[in-house]
C-alpha cells in the first residue's frame, strides 16, 4: 500500500463515526475502534451509599499493626466489635481474615440497640488459626455519627 493511500484510509478511519460496520480492503478488515465508554463519576467512598439501611450507622476504618504490611500467619482471623462497656457484652462481632495488617473493616449497626447512659467502644483482636490471641487494641470510644471512620491500632499481646 502506498504511502497516499494509507494516509487517506487512517484519516478516512480516525473521522468515521464509531456506528460504521467493518470495512475490507484488500485481504484486510478494518474495524473501527469505539472510544472507551467515559468513567463513572467516584468520590472517595467505594461502597453506595444505599446499601446501608436507612436510620443505621456505619463506622469504618482500618486495623493498623505495629508496623505498616505486617503480615499475619496463615489463618489468622480478626474481629472487630462494638461493645457495651456498662453491660459488658458485644453487640455487633465481624470476623473476618487478611493476611496484613493493615487491612480496612466496616461495621454496620442499628442505634436503637444502644442504651444512652451507656458507654460503647470498639475493639479488635487478631487470633491466629488455633483461636490464641496474638494482637489486641484497646477500647476505642465509638464515635458520634452517622458515617464516621475509626481506625483502630493493635500492638501484640
Amino acid at each position: 500500500m502506498n504511502r497516499s493511500v494509507s494516509t487517506v484510509l487512517v484519516l478516512g478511519l480516525s473521522l468515521a463515526p464509531s456506528a460504521l460496520a467493518q470495512t475490507r480492503i484488500g485481504g484486510v478488515t478494518l474495524t473501527p475502534i469505539r472510544p472507551p465508554a467515559a468513567a463513572p463519576a467516584t468520590s472517595n467512598d467505594d461502597y453506595d451509599h444505599d446499601s446501608i439501611p436507612r436510620g443505621y450507622r456505619e463506622v469504618r476504618g482500618r486495623v493498623t499493626g505495629p508496623r505498616e504490611g505486617l503480615r499475619l500467619p496463615a489463618g489468622s482471623q480478626i474481629m472487630v466489635s462494638l461493645v457495651d462497656l456498662t453491660a459488658a457484652n458485644s453487640l455487633v462481632d465481624i470476623k473476618f481474615s487478611s493476611p496484613r495488617l493493615s487491612t480496612p473493616y466496616q461495621m454496620v449497626y442499628n442505634p436503637v440497640r444502644l442504651n444512652a447512659t451507656h458507654k460503647y467502644a470498639v475493639r479488635a483482636t487478631i487470633a491466629d488459626k488455633s483461636g490464641k490471641v496474638l494482637y489486641f487494641s484497646q477500647d476505642a470510644a465509638l464515635p458520634d455519627g452517622m458515617r464516621v471512620t475509626l481506625n483502630v491500632p493493635v500492638t501484640a499481646r
